[in-house]
């Protein structure tokens, strides 16, 4: 038998299964055909050499399984696969992002690393877009642990985000009464609704006086007993719209805590008003 032939053949059965098998030939829909036809090709031509045409025929057979055998595409599908790889969370400018591409978010708080200006929010926090915690009433402390909301603003709080001793959450002017009587008109009750929604979600946590306030129209005295009346009818006002009752103190003041000069139309007007005041314990 011509050696040269079968050697011929043997180098022709690798070198085309080895270009089907080859990287660029797995980008190729027709893989699994390429690696058939080059397995077939490959057996005939060794059959042909060793026994002649009947060996063509039975080379190629064997040369097709084989070359599917050898060339499985198990790889190509795998590779398909990762290339598909699905991102939870898809790439942002300024995300950070993990091995697969993928942008992170490390607190699962919905904002990705990279933009969340606030790292390791608790769990079921609600966060704002760049992924800190919301404060309503911007008081400095986050919702999630202010225990008291709604706090009016500019008023100093504690780390529970509630008003320190000493402070007045809220100064109402235009809370007016009838004449000589602590009885409130109809606009005085529209401005003390303000006092209202400040004061329903904190009654529970601080103790507020309520401290009515005179102009000096008429002796200290009597404005003294007038305005403690007039700092309770504030305090029934608000229990009926559901304020606590329990943490209100109505406090009488009088004429002796001006903020206005008595002697001007303008000035009594600043001084006939309301002070919700936290308590000192």
């Amino acid at each position: 038998m011509n050696i040269s032939v079968k050697l011929t053949a043997a180098l022709l059965t690798i070198g085309l299964l080895a270009g089907c098998a080859g990287p660029n030939q797995r980008a190729y829909q027709d893989y699994t055909l390429c690696s058939a036809l080059g397995g077939a090709v490959g057996g005939a031509a060794v059959g042909a050499a060793a026994s002649g045409g009947s060996g063509a025929v039975g080379g190629a057979a064997v040369g097709a399984a084989l070359a599917l055998l050898l060339c499985s595409n198990d790889d190509v599908q795998a590779e398909e696969v990762a290339e598909k790889t699905m991102c939870e969370l898809e790439p942002v400018p300024g995300a950070l992002l993990d091995a697969n591409g993928c942008a992170m978010d490390s607190d699962n708080d919905g904002v990705v690393d990279g933009i969340d200006m606030c790292a390791n929010t608790p769990a079921g926090v609600t966060v704002d877009d760049v992924g800190c915690p919301i404060d309503s009433d911007r008081d400095g402390v986050a919702d999630y642990k202010d225990l008291c909301p709604n706090t009016p603003e500019g008023v100093i709080v504690d780390e529970d985000g509630c008003p320190i001793a000493g402070q007045t959450i809220l100064s109402l002017t235009g809370v007016n009464f009838g004449f000589d009587k602590a009885t409130l008109t109809t606009e005085a009750q529209v401005t003390l609704d303000e006092a209202v929604d400040a004061l329903l979600n904190t009654d529970e946590v601080v103790e507020v006086r309520v401290e009515g306030h005179t102009d000096s129209i008429g002796t200290e005295e009597y404005n003294q007993k007038l305005s403690q009346e007039r700092a309770q009818s504030v305090v029934d006002y608000l229990v009926s719209n559901g304020v606590n009752g329990n943490n209100l103190i109505p406090v009488g003041m009088g004429e002796t805590s001006p903020v206005a000069n008595n002697d001007t139309d303008a000035g009594r007007a600043l001084n006939r008003r309301v002070d919700f005041v936290v308590n000192t314990q």
